[in-house]
């Protein structure tokens, strides 16, 4: 088996985009950053998302929990370091009501979670898309543990 560290080592050579999952928990918005977010079927439409054992949002995605996934531009870099942190600090980005998107964001997809499934030490959440919207902007990226504009 390799070595834990080395396999973050060589997967921090894998570009991706960076997104904010979010939840409505009674008056309050539950968020987590994350890449490791694909789409997995257009028919039906279908996400999956794979969630590490300490984001604030696992405990909360169970099946039929709607949930957003706002998909982030490169001038969004500071909200992706926010809700990095298991202890987000600063004003909420989300409207005070609805669904919690962000605004500005690449994409917003509004989601109802269909089934959660495990692998290794993460819950990997697949959900049913009702709602996408979406506009221009470049994208923000992760690679080696660093947010990037998309050709920087």
């Amino acid at each position: 088996m390799i070595d834990p560290q080395q396999f973050r080592d060589a997967l921090a050579g894998w570009a991706s985009g960076v997104s904010v999952i979010a939840c409505r928990v009674e008056d309050r918005v539950v968020a987590t950053t994350v890449s490791a977010f694909t789409s997995l079927s257009v028919d039906p439409p279908l996400v999956l998302v794979a969630l590490g054992p300490n984001a604030t949002v696992r405990p909360f995605l169970e099946p039929g929990r709607r949930f957003t996934i706002s998909i982030l531009s490169a001038t969004q870099r500071r909200l992706a370091m926010i809700f990095a942190d298991p202890f987000p600090v600063g004003p909420s980005p989300f409207p005070e009501s609805g669904d919690p998107v962000i605004p500005d964001s690449l994409v917003t997809l509004v989601c109802t979670v269909d089934r959660v499934d495990y692998g290794g030490d993460h819950a990997i959440v697949i959900a049913g898309v009702q709602e996408a919207t979406w506009q221009d902007g470049d994208p923000l990226v992760r690679y080696r543990r660093k947010y990037h504009a998309l050709g920087t």
